[in-house]
């Protein structure tokens, strides 16, 4: 008789222990933007998810022999959170977060099923603690890092391809991205990138589409001074193509031929670039409204529009710029969300990109909804949370109250 594998523990929002602040805390010197909380949830392969923890903000000790120590056995997110201004705290389509990192994690071979209402849960409590540090003005954020490790031993070849422990965790900080915020907002304030061919961020069948730690280790050397980020070249059949710029996806704006305005980004099919968020909420958006299904929230967007997904090569953008069919370029990702490119040195030239002011238009669109100010259905409302004792201090005055209902 075959014995049962027995059945792993799921992720659950329900046994939550809370570690609260101590009285006498004071943030450490130079992380004061950091927030006080952390969330995290251990897993491995015999039981499962373990119990939910939100304590107060620390290290994390992990075996030097760890898949995270030796192989770069990580991925995470980036999410923010908003404070309206009515006061409560708004996270921007959190589960589109969690299924992006359910793939990231799939294909490092981490634990990668869970519920998302579950996990975003646990993320509302935790946001909720630290709603105080939360900036109410138009462009504060608190940013939120969900990040898996593999916490196992990994040294060498092993039997699984599969982690045999892992821990997710989520931490946050205040306002990241916030100084290349007012990019989009004004003609000369775009963003000045680098067209890298020096170092090659991803390729054809790799790992560029999925939000892994070793992909982001090479942005900051690639970097040049005096330039915002690198825009990531690969070549291919003698041809220089675009994917990302730093770590955000890239649009230009481009008049077709028979009159309409496309919107056009690199394809996901070839696994190259990230499928970001904003990129997918920006691209369902201008879908809609050019095919008159959906207006656009913001009044100001053309009708005759279309979004189109395929290569982009450096020579079209110069020859576009040349012959004045390139009529903008933006970058969009949770840390931007979305800025105007105003210039790329590409083989030592310089070529500055048309200011548009539909990128405005998309941006007030995105923050209005992540704020608030423009009711939809991604912008998720987190429910005010003080801490286990608050809830169960509730609950038991909801009990009292039925009993004095059923003795009336």
């Amino acid at each position: 008789m075959t014995a049962t594998p027995p059945t792993l523990a799921a992720l659950s929002a329900k046994n939550l222990y809370l570690q609260p602040l101590p009285p006498s805390h004071t943030p450490l010197p130079g992380k004061e933007n950091f927030g006080r909380y952390m969330l995290s949830i251990p897993w491995n392969n015999v039981t499962g998810w373990g119990q939910a923890t939100i304590e107060p903000r620390r290290d994390i000790t992990v075996d030097p022999l760890s898949g995270v120590m030796q192989y770069a056995g990580t991925c995470f997110e980036g999410m923010k959170c908003y404070k309206t201004e009515e006061g409560d705290l708004r996270l921007f389509r959190p589960s589109k977060n969690f299924d992006r990192l359910k793939r990231s994690a799939a294909r490092l071979g981490l634990p990668c099923e869970w519920d998302n209402d579950e996990l975003v849960s646990l993320l509302a409590k935790l946001v909720s603690l630290e709603s105080d540090l939360v900036p109410q003005y138009d462009g504060g954020n608190l940013y939120i890092r969900p990040t898996m490790i593999e916490t196992g031993e990994a040294y060498g070849i092993k039997a699984s391809p599969y982690a045999s422990s892992a821990l997710l965790y989520i931490v946050t900080a205040v306002n990241l991205g916030k100084a290349l915020y007012a990019s989009a907002e004004e003609e000369g304030k775009g963003i000045k990138l680098d067209a890298c061919k020096e170092y090659i961020r991803a390729w054809p069948g790799g790992t560029g589409s999925y939000k892994l730690g070793a992909n982001y280790g090479t942005v900051m050397i690639a970097k040049k001074p005096d330039f915002a980020m690198s825009l990531w070249v690969h070549t291919e059949g003698g041809e220089d193509y675009i994917s990302e710029a730093g770590a955000m996806n890239v649009f230009i704006i481009k008049q077709a031929e028979d009159g309409a305005l496309e919107f056009i980004t690199m394809s996901l099919s070839n696994g190259i670039v990230l499928p970001g968020i904003t990129r997918d909420s920006i691209i369902e958006l201008l879908r809609k409204h050019g095919a008159n299904e959906k207006d656009f929230p913001l009044d100001g967007m053309l009708r005759n529009i279309r979004v189109v997904e395929r290569d982009i090569s450096m020579s079209e953008i110069t020859s576009s710029l040349a012959d004045g069919s390139l009529k903008g370029m933006f970058g969009c990702g949770t840390g931007v969300v979305v800025v105007s490119i105003g210039q790329i040195q590409y083989d030592n030239q310089m070529y500055t990109i048309p200011h548009n002011p539909l990128v405005l238009l998309l941006r007030d669109t995105i923050t209005g909804m992540q704020r608030g100010k423009i009711e939809h259905e991604w912008s998720y409302k987190v429910p005010e949370w003080k801490g286990v004792r608050a809830e169960a201090a509730a609950e038991s005055k909801g009990n009292d109250e039925k009993a004095e209902d059923l003795a009336a």
